[in-house]
């Protein structure tokens, strides 16, 4: 029986934003976005678990080397580490930098990173109390 066994890794980053859509007026932009919506933003330290899954290889017992799993990670985290994400990091100048969208971010650029197919679970924690998660159905 082939059997898929998960390894869940716990890296962090410290970046700063601001959320504020310029499809909503400056007084629509303070209620939705209270103040998260500072004018000078804001910062977070980001707590990033990563999951992977698959067969251990045959040869090694590993889904994959932690080494070759902290350097794909960390060649991503060190992109958005004291950053200022709404002005220094690409697709959030176009794109509002919720928990959402970077949660998607992080999942799409680890999918490149990554062996095919082990990326199963990402979770972001911005804050003590809310955390957002991503990954594939069970």
């Amino acid at each position: 029986m082939n059997m898929h066994v998960s390894l869940s890794r716990v890296y962090t980053f410290s970046a700063a934003h601001r959320l504020h859509s310029s499809a909503l007026d400056n007084n629509t932009n303070r209620q939705v976005y209270d103040k998260c919506n500072n004018l000078y933003g804001h910062g977070h330290d980001y707590i990033i678990e990563i999951t992977v899954s698959g067969s251990p290889h045959p040869q090694t017992g590993f889904i994959i080397p932690l080494q070759e799993l902290d350097e794909a990670v960390l060649s991503l985290l060190n992109q958005l580490d004291y950053r200022y994400l709404d002005r220094e990091v690409e697709p959030f100048q176009d794109v509002i930098s919720t928990g959402e969208n970077i949660i998607r971010f992080l999942w799409n650029e680890m999918e490149k990173r990554l062996p095919t197919d082990i990326l199963y679970h990402i979770k972001l924690w911005e804050t003590n109390n809310n955390y957002f998660e991503i990954g594939k159905e069970l």
